[in-house]
């Protein structure tokens, strides 16, 4: 056995590069076939027998904690699979790997959800009684009732027209998998995986349902969507032992549908499919119906208003007419034509079709409307909480700075690290693409052809490094390592200097580690690159060396860094000048969300990660704040939120709506759901998880902040249309009602029939059908607007109006 191979067999007990690391997978449990099972029932389809519970989460923590011989055994089936009859017999029995269907609701459906708007329902109240009370006034019954019809096919049209949208959005992305079947391996849809299905995972799937680690070579997944975590996360092929009181998520032997491979191999056991899966059970929690949102509750404020009115009007005017013309019937009847008169017909339709505009103008800036009222609602948002993952940064790892041992900028450490980036690929590491990448844009010039490869040691999530050997134009050869920090500093003895090669001493420990301790406090990962001078001796010498990889020099660091995107802080700068505050809620460490948000000018640069200054808080300090005054004050004053729950987002959300905020949420993940809901606002993206989409308003079509500043103008525009034709209808119609009441009062007749108010109401209201097309002051675009009836209109005109 020669020397490297010693190396790459031999870490501890566990030896994760055994011979079988040829076949490209890593089985880190012994790869002993399980012996045929007889199927015994539905036993495959129970949980383990040391579940807690039947909860998701409690099943797949008793999955992560058995030997794979006994999951196998469990779910009863081999290592080569299923065969086709048996799979085909439990996909009877569990149906389709598919969620909740996303398929739009019937026209009908549809039509009976957008008919009960208040607007709507007072008119047809209003109808009803002009229909009922003897003699019946038709006429009046028709021109209500047609000012209903038109109103509700406006927004039906356009909602059904968003939905087919979306659901044409869902349905273009289709996933298939390698599947191995007891006949052999094949590719099939994910809706036709059974639990017990054997199925390889390779770099761009996503996991297609819950599942167990059976074998993984270098595997890295992301998690994003559950966690908020921008970085992958390394799973091996081990039992999780007891992880009673660790995130699920942690659970280093389990995947998670919806979850994808960022790099690496697995082949994996299918634990829990369609409804079963841990992302159904948070489906499921999101079907409670909604709360009102900001311009719900604007519609139902002016509605009662109105109500309130004619609660007040009506009786006076019953009163008057009916002393003044002694006939309480007829008064009666006039007095119904006043709450007509009161009510503007037309605002319903005029209403939905500023929202239509606004929702057609959005599509042309990406946005897909899901909901009609929400245009309004971007007009009116005051605070919007984001994601920070590919939202305020572009979602990619991207090389910053090669650095020596005492912080200066050091093209040696970047070739150094180059030619170990381009010997080891690009294709499953994304800091070997960072590192190649960033000589590419830096100019450098790298000779990395004149040395010739000799060993390549992978990078392991164990070891936490990676290594190569190369030889020169001259012969010699030299070790090239790199990786996190502390696992290449302790295997490091001298530190190459401005001086050359010197055994590393006290100062040079001390500033090192300070270095790299304020990059990490910067939000900065950084990876130590070392070296080492090898004879040729050392590299024949099979029995030379037990492991190569020490006593090496320390060349420098290399930082890395998810960037800012290049628009996002002139897009927060927009906001603010919109009069939008803008709150960062991740799943991701403080430190690497505070140096975003102070690079984007989110948070002052005196706000520390030990929330010294008022900007920042994580969700541990959120759980403490058991007064709900200082959770609202906290949620106030701090503009960062770094590793909070799903639940604490929602709560977030909440307490900014409590105290009369318009809230947007900007979300992608599964951890993003409950806060999209609960916000006025829920905007998501085309990629974003299927639960996410269902809980947006908004699907933009490309992530970023640009496209919802430009949104924003589109809703205030559409806002001050719709309030624009409320104030002059609603003033309009007061001077009316008032004239007509005080005629009432001197005269013995009826002043107008019902008919001729009705009449007069919609000759008005037929010139003001171009209002959405209306331009609007750029100086009203300027703050947000939120529906405020009692101070947004004129008041009531005297005895003349139109």
């Amino acid at each position: 056995m020669s020397v490297f191979s010693k190396l790459m067999g031999s870490h501890g007990t566990k030896k994760p590069y055994s011979s079988s690391v040829k076949s490209g997978l890593t089985p880190l449990q012994s790869a002993t076939p399980v012996a045929p099972v007889k199927t015994n029932g539905l036993a495959w389809s129970a949980p383990p027998e040391h579940a807690l519970d039947n909860t998701s989460e409690s099943i797949l923590r008793a999955f992560a904690s058995l030997p794979m011989d006994q999951v196998l055994d469990h779910l009863q089936v081999e290592r080569e699979g299923l065969s086709g009859d048996e799979a085909e017999a439990r996909l009877r029995v569990k149906g389709p790997n598919t969620l909740r269907s996303q398929k739009p609701p019937s026209w009908f459906i549809l039509l009976l959800k957008v008919i009960p708007n208040p607007f709507n329902l007072l008119l047809i109240f209003l109808a009803i009684i002009n229909a009922s009370i003897p003699p019946p006034d038709w006429t009046g019954f028709t021109v209500l009732m047609v000012m209903v019809t038109i109103s509700v096919l406006v927004r039906f049209w356009q909602e059904y027209r968003s939905g087919l949208a979306v659901f044409r959005l869902q349905m273009s992305i289709k996933t298939a998998v390698r599947v191995r079947r007891r006949e052999g391996e094949t590719h099939m849809p994910t809706s036709e995986l059974v639990p017990g299905d054997i199925v390889l995972l390779a770099p761009g799937d996503v996991v297609p349902a819950d599942c167990l680690l059976l074998e993984t070579s270098f595997l890295r997944i992301s998690q994003s969507q559950w966690t908020g975590e921008s970085a992958p996360v390394s799973k091996l092929a081990v039992a999780g032992g007891d992880k009673a009181d660790g995130s699920l998520f942690d659970l280093a032997n389990i995947c998670f549908m919806g979850t994808g491979v960022v790099s690496g191999n697995a082949t994996v056991v299918i634990l829990r499919t369609g409804s079963d899966a841990l992302i159904a059970a948070m489906s499921k929690a999101l079907r409670k119906s909604r709360d009102l949102n900001a311009f719900q509750r604007g519609i139902q404020n002016v509605t009662w208003m109105l109500i309130g009115f004619m609660g007040v009007m009506v009786p006076i005017v019953l009163v008057v007419s009916a002393k003044t013309t002694g006939n309480w019937g007829q008064a009666a009847l006039f007095s119904i034509s006043v709450a007509v008169g009161l009510v503007p017909e037309m605002l319903p339709a005029i209403v939905n079709a500023n929202l239509a505009r606004g929702a057609y103008l959005l599509s042309k800036k990406k946005a897909i409307v899901r909901r009609l009222d929400s245009v309004q609602n971007l007009g009116a948002m005051t605070v919007l909480c984001s994601d920070k993952t590919g939202t305020l940064t572009k979602d990619e790892i991207t090389m910053r700075e090669a650095l020596d041992w005492a912080g200066n900028v050091d093209v040696e450490v970047l070739k150094l690290a180059v030619i170990e980036a381009t010997i080891q690929g690009t294709g499953g590491n994304n800091m070997d693409a960072a590192i190649c990448n960033f000589r590419l844009e830096s100019g450098q010039e790298v000779q990395t052809t004149k040395y010739e490869k000799s060993v390549v040691i992978p990078f392991d999530f164990e070891r936490r490094r990676s290594a190569c050997v190369v030889r020169g134009v001259a012969g010699g050869a030299m070790l090239i390592c790199k990786g996190a920090f502390e696992e290449v500093y302790s295997r490091c003895s001298k530190i190459q200097t401005d001086k050359g090669e010197s055994a590393m001493a006290g100062h040079h420990r001390t500033t090192l580690k300070q270095q790299v301790k304020t990059l990490n406090s910067q939000g900065y990962r950084v990876l130590l690159v070392a070296t080492k001078q090898l004879a040729k001796a050392q590299i024949d010498d099979e029995d030379g060396f037990d492991d190569i990889e020490t006593n090496m020099t320390i060349n420098g660091l290399l930082t890395f860094v998810d960037p800012p995107k290049p628009d996002a802080a002139e897009s927060i700068e927009k906001l603010k000048t919109l009069g939008i505050d803008v709150k960062v809620l991740t799943g991701d460490n403080m430190a690497v969300a505070l140096n975003v948000c102070r690079a984007l000018g989110i948070v002052q640069r005196e706000d520390s990660i030990d929330n010294d200054g008022p900007g920042a808080m994580t969700g541990a300090e959120l759980a403490n704040l058991v007064d709900e005054e200082d959770f609202d004050e906290a949620v106030k004053s701090c503009k960062v939120f770094a590793k909070v729950s799903p639940v604490q987002k929602e709560s977030i959300v909440a307490s900014l709506k409590k105290h009369g905020h318009a809230v947007g949420m900007l979300g992608d993940g599964m951890n993003d759901c409950l806060a999209l809901r609960k916000a006025d606002v829920g905007i998501s993206v085309d990629s974003a998880a299927g639960a996410a989409k269902d809980c947006a308003d908004f699907i933009l079509t490309e992530k970023g902040l640009a496209i919802i500043v430009e949104s924003v103008t589109i809703g205030r525009v559409t806002h001050a249309n719709s309030i624009k034709y409320i104030k002059m209808v609603l003033s309009s119609n007061f001077g009316n009602v008032f004239s007509i009441l005080a005629a009432s009062a001197w005269l013995p007749f009826t002043p107008m029939t019902n008919l001729q108010i009705l009449a007069q109401n919609l000759l008005y209201d037929i010139s003001q059908i171009a209002i959405p097309w209306d331009n609007v002051d750029a100086e009203f675009l300027e703050t947000p607007k939120s529906w405020q009836p009692w101070g947004k209109y004129n008041p009531p005109r005297p005895p003349t109006s139109r």
